[in-house]
């Protein structure tokens, strides 16, 4: 069957010539093509959060939204970094291990690897409730209980967020995306809904219990699913076990994942803290937006990671920049884009959330430059994951997330939600340029949107 050829004007058609020539590249074109379809999947995932949210917003008025978004962003970080980096690690050793059929390794690794996350979560969520229940004096009251409820979610989460690398890793692209950023949602907003509907109302304790309930049936769910296509996939083989091994390479990883988190959720845990649960559900919608701006940057990654381990092992180092490049280019401009956009709808989107949400426009300009300098740069500290500087990046991530604690604790008396964008705008810029100029000295790579494409040996440091 032939294609239909679309002309394109000759002044778009120089403008996208740079972009469309990196895209012959084989290697950047295939992960192009394939993060095309994740991005899909995470297009459908996004329009359901935003909507989600927005009437989540709508049904529970900002101060009650303010209580469920301080609550959600605790189960997020709690459920992201208790994996113990295994949630990373799997995209190494499963192809490893597949590559080279070592079945039972891959056998022990893959039960190895979620009774760790299990046992490792439901103990984080048994701690966290004795705290609660030891500091509860000094917690705003109507925070308490939703609280409690949140840490209950983190084993369900976190688990849900290893599931979702080990199906990156065999490749399973619909189980990976789909049951975390279309279905939880979806039964999230359902449950609340259901709320609404029978008792006319829809608190923040309400709809936590709601994203309990949701979390645990997307977790069992997509659990049972992975179990049956990896019985498919896998032969049969005693299980090899090498525990040490494995959790010495994975604990280091959470390091960087929880330092990230830690610099870019400090703004949120610290608000409540200082402003009413209305102000923070205001902040909280205005981040949703802005991250729709993100959706290109994870795309990319999704599929670029790899190849950056693979050229770099390679020794292929002027590939490895080429590739590089075309990937800053493959996220920039498109993330470029989507900014404009929401600069133009920004105050028009916010104020679907609600009477008052469009006050959030400020701090959704602040935080949009953080996401912008972060594709101008690429996945720097990706790149440097895959080459063995992980604890450079560490290091830098956790004097970003010292600084962001520092300013947000500065800004925030003084300008609340404002100075808490701000605070976590600065410190994704300053973090960004540094790694930037580590990934120059330490590979020789140059990762910046607007610098030659030439590449330098690394520096031996």
């Amino acid at each position: 069957m032939s294609m239909i050829s679309v002309p394109l004007p000759q002044p778009l058609k120089r403008a996208a010539a740079p972009l469309l020539a990196k895209l012959q590249d084989g290697h950047l074109g295939g992960v192009v093509r394939g993060a095309a379809f994740v991005m899909g999947i995470r297009v459908a995932g996004a329009a359901i959060a935003l909507l989600s949210q927005v009437l989540l917003a709508r049904w529970m008025g900002a101060f009650e939204y303010g209580i469920y978004s301080y609550v959600w962003v605790w189960v997020i970080v709690l459920g992201i970094i208790v994996p113990m980096g295994f949630g990373t690690s799997v995209l190494r050793f499963i192809p490893e291990y597949r590559a080279k059929e070592r079945w039972a390794r891959l056998a022990g690794f893959l039960r190895t690897s979620f009774g760790v996350v299990l046992v490792v979560s439901a103990s984080t969520a048994c701690a966290g409730l004795l705290l609660l229940w030891a500091f509860n004096d000094h917690i705003e009251s109507h925070y308490v209980l939703p609280l409690a409820i949140g840490l209950l979610c983190v084993p369900a989460f976190a688990v849900t967020d290893w599931q979702e690398g080990a199906a990156r890793a065999f490749g399973w692209v619909n189980l990976a995306y789909v049951p975390p950023y279309i279905i939880r949602p979806l039964l999230i907003v359902g449950a609340a809904g259901g709320i609404l509907y029978f008792t006319g109302g829809a608190t923040g304790l309400q709809v936590a219990l709601g994203a309990l309930a949701a979390s645990a049936a997307t977790m069992l769910g997509q659990r049972l699913y992975f179990i049956w296509r990896t019985s498919r996939t896998m032969p049969k083989a005693r299980p090899v076990y090498h525990a040490k091994y494995w959790i010495g390479a994975s604990v280091p990883l959470v390091l960087v994942e929880g330092l990230y988190l830690l610099m870019t959720n400090t703004d949120i845990v610290l608000l409540g803290y200082f402003v009413d649960p209305d102000e923070v559900g205001v902040y909280f919608a205005a981040t949703r937006i802005a991250n729709l701006m993100a959706f290109i940057f994870f795309s990319l990654n999704a599929l670029a990671v790899p190849k950056f381990a693979e050229l770099h092992g390679a020794g292929k180092h002027s590939e490895l920049q080429r590739f590089v490049r075309g990937v800053i280019h493959a996220m920039f401009w498109p993330t470029l884009a989507a900014g404009a956009v929401l600069l133009v709808a920004g105050q028009f989107v916010l104020g679907l959330f609600g009477d008052g949400f469009d006050a959030g426009y400020p701090m959704l300009v602040l935080l949009m430059l953080g996401f912008l300098m972060r594709a101008a740069t690429g996945p720097t500290e990706y790149l440097l994951n895959m080459t063995g500087n992980q604890n450079i990046v560490a290091a830098v991530y956790g004097a970003a997330a010292l600084g962001n604690i520092g300013l947000n604790l500065g800004f925030i008396p003084l300008w609340g939600a404002t100075g808490a964008a701000a605070a976590t705008a600065i410190s994704v810029l300053i973090s960004t340029l540094v790694l930037a100029l580590v990934v120059r000295r330490r590979l020789g790579i140059t990762a910046f949107i607007i610098t030659g494409t030439r590449a330098r040996a690394p520096s031996a440091a």
